[in-house]
């Protein structure tokens, strides 16, 4: 892909992200990314064809700026066991990203099933990581679960914590999940 076609790229993805963080998943159009960002909605279409092509867009950024916390985490600290991995990630993304945001995947869920299918493979990639060790499988997934639950509450505006206990939540999962590592346990 050229530069330029690059930039518009980034510019449309970008002002879609800003849409959804700024007035809400539900208003994401590609009128309104066309007007955000300065764009006829042809010159947009022009790099999605459609509202779920730039879902699509929008989930591999939102999957990329996962993976980036993860690999961050990863470079932090060694031998993690990959439910510790995951909740540290999620912790830091609570805290540096906007909730808005996340709720892309809301819209991206009612759009169809095809769109969700990179995050379903990624989940089941994820639970196969988890079922590698044997000893801490299913107390991994228990928190896994738990977090998931937590930030779902969260992501339809239906949680009874407030963001200190929210805080408070995640980081006592995550000292459960680093438990899990420091003594050996028979099956």
């Amino acid at each position: 892909m050229t530069r330029d076609k690059t930039n518009s790229r980034s510019r449309i993805v970008n002002a879609a992200i800003d849409i959804a963080i700024n007035q809400g998943p539900k208003v994401l159009t590609l009128d309104k990314v066309a007007e955000k960002c300065g764009m006829s909605k042809g010159g947009v279409m022009h790099h999605f064809k459609n509202k779920e092509a730039l879902l699509e867009a929008l989930l591999a950024n939102m999957m990329d700026t996962f993976k980036c916390y993860e690999d961050d985490i990863v470079a932090q600290e060694d031998n993690l066991l990959p439910i510790t991995r995951v909740l540290k990630s999620r912790e830091q993304i609570h805290n540096h990203v906007n909730l808005d945001y996340a709720r892309i995947l809301l819209v991206a869920a009612t759009e169809g099933d095809a769109l969700m299918a990179p995050i379903q493979q990624r989940f089941k990639e994820f639970v196969d990581e988890l079922k590698a060790d044997d000893a801490y499988y299913f107390d991994s997934l228990l928190l896994w679960l738990a977090a998931d639950g937590l930030s779902f509450q969260e992501l339809i505006s239906v949680s009874p914590f407030s963001e200190t206990e929210r805080k408070a939540i995640r980081h006592r999962l995550i000292e459960m999940a680093e438990s899990l590592g420091d003594t050996p346990r028979e099956q």
